[in-house]
């Protein structure tokens, strides 16, 4: 036993000593243990625990309790140090004991058994109480707050906790050591607050915060130094006024709702103690009231922890009172005093073992009647758990066994499954084989469709040639129409300087005016003969021209473009405007020649800052108005800035491509909105009962929760594939109970509202409960629609996610999907689902018969809706 304790408290090994005999004196003892006498070789006593506490309830350390207490008090005995502190030796294991002795020096006797009164004493003894003269007292108490003030200054403080007369020993030189540090605990520095155990020495020398009740509403009574101060107040009532105080508090008893005790103070309850006091000091003739004993013992027996004095004060006091007891025969009356202990009568002792004795059992018979209730209520609560654990067993056994025949019954089902599957295996083989025979033949016919198409091909280049050649000559006639414009050009010019000059000598040849102004009006007529020959002319040639034009990718040198109207810089979504195009030839007149022009509007993405070109979506328009006028209309159908194309014979006008700003309908403008950013590529979105927004970030491989002001509270998930990580999490969706469903890489989560896993299912695979890259999740009817991407099916589960149906298969037909991305139902029941560049998908709710499907004309995704604006 000995070594298997010191291998659980090796600290102690070096204290243990070998040579120790037990010679059968008992000394003293208490609650818990008793003192013998030993012999180490010298005399010595050592402190055991009775027997049966040791083998009490276990702590977490495996011993009782109250052994757990004694190892702690060998451990802190073994620390000390100091001469009114009781002098440790070491450890001793007796046979028969689990647990060693605390082996310390032996001294002559305690406070309490010198004061207290024998009860029968020979007739004409003298006590040793007559020699304790008050000069021995005020040194003993000075000694005992020597001890106290060694044990509160240390580096780790010691607070006794259970100070008394019993534990004040005094040796041959009446020099008084604290003993039994059994309670004692180590705090953090001296006037630390910690917890106080209710009562945890003798009640006499408690303070009152050592006794509120456990239930009261006051805040559980904190400990410090001054609850060995307070003791220390009632052991000098004890050495000075001779007589052993009972414990009063039973006539005071503390309000639950104010924590105050109620009654008397603690100096008022012990009024007449203090008579005694008083007659010892006028004994003396140093009764007043300022006397240091007095103040001593009012102030340590204060109510308030806090009002109470510190050792330092505690120790002025006493050497202010041992000044004033000093005389010459102090050192004749200890002498005297240890005559009398030691050589008082053997009957006396052995009487005050056998008062000790009866206590001890009296306490011991108590601790078992209720330690025993204690382990047969542990019984009784143990078999009605037993019965309960029964009770459940039993049921667990019921539902494993209908388990089990619901398992077989679900074995007989997939195997008429597989069955079935077989069979449509083989159809779908015999299906393919046929297939297989129709491509044949389409590569048979699509091979003749080719070698039609390379004839036609080349008959069509021959076609070209001559249309090149056609091309040629036409520029030509229209190079000469260039230079028959010049000519005439000039020749108005010639024509306007000679009508200046002509007017300028009107008022002096009026006849030759009227002359010129006729060879004038004659010229004149021939202009515009040779303008309409030139008009009929670019009529008739007009064809070729914007032929020649569109062929060889030119444009007019001979015009200039000025562009304006209300669309040029901004517009409104699904209102329409318009932008003019003005022709002008290089003399600034309209241009009479007509030319294509083309117009094109394109959204400029705010993200990658590339542009998208809508030319259906924005509808643009031109119509020539004039042959030198032109109206670009247009309707934007989506806010944001775009860039607007203008083209003359497929080439870009000067300033185009012109910004425009295309602001959102103010007539259909809603609420103000609130901008989340920060997000690792936002894909799916969801609202709980809480109104509380739920994103799953693909490229964050996590799940982020927000307020209804926009303000994140929480994320959860990593990336990994554990069934609790996410890797590219996709689709989200929410039930009635706000827990949240979330398509990751191949699988599919339950979660909590507080991000704790619930359930994951699938793996990668083609299997009922497998999938391929998930995509969109929704809830409806009480059932989760999963829309497996590239399995082109979507899956059905229940809430605790148990595979329902199937539905759906790869392909272009009805309820056939592409890559399936997203799925939603309405009021009614109905299905739609977002695929990739499919037909048809929409369907009824429950039967899955083709119902509606609404697609664009693009390649990219299909979507389907309930009404067209929402394509």
């Amino acid at each position: 036993m000995a070594e298997e304790f010191l291998r659980d408290h090796p600290g102690l090994r070096p204290f243990v000593l070998s040579d120790v005999q037990l010679t059968g004196t008992r000394i003293g003892g208490g609650a818990y243990g008793k003192v013998e006498e030993v012999v180490v070789p010298v005399g010595a006593a050592a402190k055991t625990i009775y027997p049966i506490l040791q083998e009490g309830d276990a702590t977490t350390a495996g011993l009782p309790k109250a052994a757990t207490q004694f190892v702690r008090e060998c451990q802190l005995m073994s620390t000390l140090r100091h001469p009114n502190i009781v002098q440790f030796l070491g450890v001793a294991f007796f046979p028969g004991s689990r647990l060693p002795a605390l082996v310390m020096e032996r001294l002559l006797t305690s406070l309490h058994d010198l004061l207290a009164p024998d009860p029968s004493p020979p007739s004409g003894a003298v006590t040793p109480l007559s020699f304790f003269s008050m000069a021995l007292k005020c040194s003993v108490l000075h000694n005992v707050a020597c001890g106290l003030a060694y044990l509160h200054e240390r580096s780790s403080p010691v607070i006794h906790r259970d100070l008394s007369a019993r534990n004040v020993l005094l040796d041959s030189e009446m020099v008084a050591k604290i003993a039994d540090l059994g309670v004692a605990r180590i705090v953090p520095h001296v006037r630390a607050a910690a917890t106080m155990t209710k009562g945890p020495g003798a009640s006499v020398y408690m303070p009152p915060e050592a006794f509120a009740p456990s239930r009261s509403n006051i805040e559980k009574s904190k400990y410090d130094a001054s609850i060995d101060v307070f003791s220390l107040g009632v052991v000098t009532i004890f050495a000075i006024g001779e007589v052993f105080p009972c414990d009063p508090l039973e006539h005071n008893y503390f309000d639950e709702k104010s924590g105050v005790l109620l009654g008397r103070t603690e100096l008022q309850r012990r009024s007449h103690y203090m008579r005694n006091v008083n007659e010892q000091l006028r004994a003396c003739g140093q009764l007043r009231g300022d006397h240091p004993l007095i103040r001593l013992i009012q102030q340590c027996l204060h109510n308030l922890p806090a009002k109470r004095p510190g050792i330092g004060e505690v120790l002025r006091l006493l050497d202010e009172a041992i000044a004033g007891f000093r005389d010459e025969g102090s050192e004749r009356n200890k002498r005297e005093l240890v005559r009398a202990l030691q050589t008082q009568p053997r009957n006396q002792n052995l009487e005050r073992v056998l008062r000790d004795l009866v206590t001890e059992n009296a306490h011991l018979q108590s601790r078992v009647q209720t330690e025993l209730a204690a382990t047969q209520q542990q019984l009784r609560r143990k078999e009605e758990h037993l019965q309960a654990t029964e009770r459940e067993m039993q049921t667990l056994r019921q539902e494993l066994t209908d388990r089990d025949r619901e398992i077989a019954r679900k074995d007989e089902e997939s195997e008429r499954e597989k069955q079935t599957h077989r069979q449509e295996l083989k159809r779908k083989e015999v299906d393919l084989a046929e297939t297989r025979q129709q491509l044949i033949q389409k590569d048979q016919e699509t091979e003749r469709e080719k070698q039609t198409l390379r004839q036609e091909l080349i008959r069509k280049e021959v076609d070209l040639a001559k249309t090149q050649r056609q091309l040629t000559q036409k520029e030509e006639q229209f190079q000469t129409s260039e230079r028959e414009k010049q000519i005439i050009q000039q020749q108005l010019t010639r024509k306007r300087t000679e009508l200046t000059r002509n007017k300028a000598e009107l008022t002096r040849k009026k006849a030759e005016v009227v002359r010129a102004e006729e060879t004038i009006w004659r010229e004149q007529q021939q202009i515009q003969e040779m303008r309409q020959r030139e008009t009929e002319l670019v009529l008739a040639t007009d064809r070729e021209i914007a032929l020649l034009q569109q062929q060889l990718g030119e444009k007019s040198a001979s015009y200039t473009c000025q562009v304006s109207g209300p669309g040029l810089t901004s517009a409104t979504v699904n209102q329409p405007t318009h932008v003019l195009v003005q022709l002008t030839d290089s003399s600034g007149r309209p241009y009479s020649l007509p030319l294509n022009v083309t117009a094109q509007l394109e959204l400029v993405s705010k993200a990658t800052r590339t542009t998208t070109k809508w030319p259906n979506e924005s509808r643009v328009s031109v119509a020539m108005t004039s042959p030198s006028q032109y109206e670009v209309s247009y309707t934007p159908v989506s806010r944001g800035q775009h860039k607007l194309h203008v083209q003359v014979n497929d080439r870009e006008i000067n300033g185009s491509p012109f910004t425009v700003t295309v602001y959102p309908d103010p007539r259909q403008l809603g609420h103000p909105v609130r901008t989340v950013t920060g997000l690792a590529r936002p894909y799916g979105i969801a609202f709980n009962s809480h109104q509380e927004m739920i994103v799953s970030e693909c490229l964050g491989h996590g799940v982020s929760i927000f307020d209804i002001r926009g303000q994140k509270i929480r994320t959860f998930g990593s990336c990994g594939d554990s069934p609790d990580q996410m890797e590219y999490p996709a689709g989200i969706a929410t039930d009635d109970t706000d827990n949240i469903y979330v398509c990751s890489q191949h699988k599919l989560q339950k979660f909590t509202s507080s991000g704790e896993l619930i359930i994951c299912i699938g793996r990668r695979g083609s299997k009922e409960g497998e999938f391929y890259e998930p995509c969109g999740v929704t809830l409806y009817d009480n059932q989760v629609y999963v829309c497996d991407r590239d399995n082109h099916r979507i899956q059905v589960f229940d809430l605790d996610l148990n595979f329902v149906q199937s539905i759906g298969s790869h392909g272009k037909g009805r309820s056939q999907f592409n890559a399936p991305h997203d799925v939603k139902f309405d009021t009614a029941g109905n299905m739609y689902v977002a695929e990739y560049s499919n037909r048809e998908s929409a369907s009824n709710g429950h039967q899955w018969p083709i119902h509606t499907s609404i697609w664009s004309g693009r390649r990219g995704k299909t979507a389907w809706a309930i009404r067209s604006s929402y394509c």
